[in-house]
């Protein structure tokens, strides 16, 4: 019982009690599992039916949760009436108190159930409902508690209203490829996840009335997602030893030897184990294989006026309270589960996203190892007012927002970079549009209408979004305008790659000379769409509407199309001779291409990095010191590095319909890095740097510029 003290404006005194009860329930089952075939001797014998000796059942979950909390608040605040001067307080009515006694009752449950050894089943709900009392309160005292007494014990064991529920349906299945010996190679795991959601509207204006009498109702919002991973893995190890092809060139070839030459069957057996032989050499040099596909969906209903019930429920479907993104709409509407107040406006919202990306490592020499990657991102949001209409539901400004990406190749146009007008790539640009044009006139109801002054096919003029994007990604990525695919959304992202040799010192004459050669190289190249989105100008029921140029008006417009690219490194040389000298030369490459398909310019940069670095350790330099008075003698390894680099970057505006390109940033960079340290003592280093940096801008309105740092850093460590 609390009593706040007096205030000089609103609340003059508040009274508030606070009940709370909770109960837990948990129990574990021992279960054993049922399987039919384990002892059949059939089975057991033959490993190829291992698979079905494996089989097993549980019915008995493995453990349930239950648990409650009941939060009673009694409350009652009591203000102070404020007078304006001159007023008659005698005359006014005092304000009434504000009280609350609802209480809050919440309830979860959950249940963990292992249908077998390798699906597992989860399911949690929770529920926070809310209890009402409809009588008043005029003092909070004992007096009020004893006579409110049996009511209290009698609202608890109502459940109350519904203010919120969420479930989660959770499976995981590790698929069974280890029981079948030509597959227990993959290794992969499916995992599905369905949740479910539903919220209470505010009560406020749930008695709102249109002018026709349509009153809006207690408009309630559901949600659901389901998320669906699936992860695999190659192990080409045990591949190779199911199939029996460890060490098979040796194995082979003896074998090979043993055949007689006039044996006209053994003479196909040997080509057929030639043949093997070959496709051996190749996968053995597969290392590992792994890849994970992601997929995200969900829906957001507002306007809903069903209730749920104590666990839940199965409305609007079962289907879609464990996930399901089957259409729910129409049929929710049929019900009379959706308001039909004509002038409510929230937005019934449908996402989906996927991403897939994998990954591989290749050995084709001993000493060279290639790692492989390829991914692909896709994310789209549909966004939709709707109305109701005698239980039908009718659809208004559907829109569409999406975002996708993937890994691509650029490197057949990587170097054909250029300040000039007269670039290859913007070239090709130029003039893969008329190709382009005519390959979409083909697949579209234009075919037949002719061309214009300039030769493009009605309906595709140079400038149209579809001519523009195809013919820009066939120039700068080298492909074929003919042969294209001609979807913005790819299907099939392409690898990337990252590649290390350090083969070289097994050379005598290297190894004589290094202690290390090692050379890298790695390529990394995206293709993105940003932000493209529903063209409400489009319109289904006239296919063939143009717009003021007489181009085709696409479903969707694609404002920005990126495609960046990098050699990080080009290439890498990190060599280490055997009188400790180190020596690091590295080369970068990067650019990276956007096309504005709204005011059709083409932002160009590209950058190039040169690196030398020497470094040199001196081991056992003596020095002679001398503190307070007292000889000492220094003796640690002397660290000599020296880094020189050199940056050239340039970023180009280009315009489709005049020869003038504009420099718009970018600099020339040179940095010199000198470092020098020396180990004082065990904890104690002395520390000398140099760091030199000079730019020059591509732009006249920025001046050079160059700083210089150095100095001497005394480091201490602590520790041991």
């Amino acid at each position: 019982h609390n009593e706040l003290e007096h205030r000089d404006y609103e609340i003059e005194k508040q009274e508030e009690i606070n009940l709370l009860l909770g109960a837990n329930y948990s129990h574990s089952f021992n279960s054993k599992p049922l399987e039919p075939f384990k002892k059949t001797k059939y089975f057991i014998k033959n490993q190829y039916w291992k698979w079905m000796q494996q089989l097993n059942f549980n019915f008995i979950p493995t453990s349930i949760q239950i648990s409650t909390n009941i939060n009673r608040i009694l409350n009652s605040q009591k203000f102070r009436q404020v007078y304006l001067e001159g007023t008659d307080a005698s005359l006014q009515r005092g304000l009434p108190n504000l009280q609350q006694q609802n209480f809050l009752f919440d309830y979860n449950y959950a249940i963990s159930h292992n249908l077998t050894r390798s699906l597992r089943f989860n399911f949690n709900a929770a529920t926070s409902s809310i209890i009402r009392q409809k009588n008043n309160i005029n003092s909070i005292n004992n007096n009020l508690v004893n006579s409110n007494y049996e009511f209290l014990w009698k609202d608890i064991l109502n459940m109350g209203e519904p203010n919120s529920h969420l479930q989660s349906l959770a499976l995981n299945y590790k698929l069974p490829f280890q029981n079948i010996p030509f597959l227990s190679f993959i290794d992969a795991t499916y995992n599905y996840t369905g949740n479910f959601n539903w919220q209470r509207g505010s009560e406020a204006l749930a008695g709102v009335t249109s002018q026709n009498g349509l009153v809006l109702g207690q408009v309630n919002t559901i949600q659901n997602n389901n998320t669906k991973t699936l992860t695999g893995a190659l192990s080409f190890s045990k591949l190779y030893s199911v199939f029996g092809l460890k060490n098979s060139n040796n194995r082979f070839q003896a074998k090979l030897n043993s055949i007689k030459e006039n044996d006209t069957t053994a003479r196909k057996n040997t080509n057929f184990k030639k043949s093997l032989t070959r496709l051996v050499k190749i996968l053995t040099t597969i290392k590992r294989v792994q890849a994970s596909y992601n997929e995200n969906n969900g829906t957001v209903l507002p306007g809903y006026l069903s209730t749920v019930g104590f666990a839940g429920g199965m409305r609007p479907t079962l289907g879609y309270t464990i996930g399901s993104q089957a259409d729910v709409r129409y049929e929710a509407a049929r019900q009379g589960w959706l308001t039909d107040f004509p002038n409510f406006n929230q937005m019934f919202t449908q996402l989906r996203s996927n991403k897939f990306k994998a990954t591989a490592q290749v050995a084709p020499l001993k000493d060279l190892i290639i790692e492989f990657n390829a991914e692909r991102d896709f994310t789209e949001n549909k966004l939709e007012n709707f109305g109701v209409e005698n239980h039908e539901y009718i659809p208004k400004n559907s829109s569409i927002l999406g975002n996708f990406g993937m890994s691509t190749i650029l490197i057949k146009t990587a170097f054909n970079f250029s300040k000039d007008s007269e670039n290859f790539n913007f070239k090709k640009f130029r003039n893969n549009r008329i190709l382009i044009a005519k390959r979409l006139s083909e697949e579209s109801i234009f075919s037949m209408l002719g061309i214009d002054e300039e030769g493009y096919p009605a309906g595709f003029g140079k400038n149209q979004q579809s001519v523009l994007l195809h013919s820009f990604v066939s120039a700068y990525s080298g492909s074929d305008p003919n042969q294209i695919e001609l979807n913005p959304i790819k299907k099939t992202p392409l690898p990337n790659w990252n590649l290390k040799y350090t083969g070289l010192t097994k050379i005598k004459s290297f190894s004589k000379i290094f202690n290390r050669f090692s050379l890298n190289h790695a390529y990394r190249a995206s293709y993105t769409l940003n932000n493209y989105q529903t063209n409400f100008d489009y319109d289904p029921e006239i296919p063939d509407k143009t717009d003021q140029m007489g181009n085709y008006i696409p479903e969707r417009l694609f404002s920005n199309i990126n495609l960046v690219e990098q050699f990080n490194p080009l290439v890498r040389l990190d060599l280490e001779f055997k009188n400790s000298i180190k020596i690091l030369a590295e080369l970068r490459k990067e650019r990276a291409i956007s096309l504005s398909l709204d005011n059709n310019l083409i932002t160009e940069s590209n950058g190039d990095e040169y690196v030398i670095g020497v470094g040199y350790r001196v081991p056992d330099v003596r020095f002679r010191t001398n503190f307070g008075g007292r000889k000492v003698v220094l003796k640690g390894d002397l660290n000599i590095k020296a880094d020189i680099s050199y940056r050239d970057n340039i970023t180009l505006l280009r315009n489709l319909e005049y020869d003038n390109n504009q420099v718009t940033a970018g600099q020339r960079l040179i940095n010199i890095k000198v470092t020098a340290d020396y180990m004082l003592t065990k904890n104690l280093t002395a520390l000398f740097f140099y760091d030199h940096n000079f730019s020059e801008f591509a732009i006249s309105t920025a001046f050079p510029q160059t700083s210089i740092r150095s100095g001497f850093t005394i480091r201490y460590n602590f520790g041991n």
